[in-house]
């Protein structure tokens, strides 16, 4: 089967941040930066990372995108009053939220996590999560009992 460079091109152009010659050099382990120098399965090999996330390079870059966009959520659940060290449950019963995100953190990729962020920053500006406990809400706020304790200090008492 003969090398698809049209495919190629297309996936390379919807990575940006990707250099052609950097990534051909990767996959022939430094011997050419010419597609047509590399062996069919170098080529297959290549283009199955740029459409599927692996390879090296490849990875590298999306993983700094990925850190990056997951530390941008975490800023703003941060600035939201949800604990963000340590916090992974909490993280994740926010996220899995139908109105957030409806998926765990972890599972969100990162065209998610830049929609989050968004959606995040709108809630900030719009002062933030309401949280509403049910039995406060239904119940008319009553002032709370005081308990009073005496402490004798005349001494004729003390004994």
């Amino acid at each position: 089967m003969a090398k698809n460079f049209k495919l190629f091109y297309a996936l390379l152009k919807q990575h940006p941040e990707a250099d052609k010659d950097a990534l051909v050099m990767e996959f022939t382990d430094e011997r050419t930066t010419s597609l047509r120098e590399m062996s069919e399965a170098e080529f297959n090999a290549l283009c199955s990372a740029l459409q599927h996330g692996s390879g090296q390079g490849y990875d590298r870059a999306g993983m700094d995108r990925l850190k990056a966009a997951r530390s941008a959520v975490l800023l703003r659940l941060g600035r939201l009053g949800i604990n963000t060290v340590d916090n992974w449950n909490g993280i994740d019963q926010f996220c899995l939220s139908k109105k957030i995100a409806g998926k765990r953190f972890a599972q969100l990729d990162v065209d998610e996590l830049k929609a989050l962020t968004s959606k995040l920053e709108m809630i900030i500006r719009r002062g933030g999560v309401k949280v509403a406990s049910s039995t406060e809400s239904a119940a008319p706020s009553r002032p709370k009992a005081v308990a009073h304790i005496l402490i004798p200090t005349n001494p004729k008492y003390l004994n």
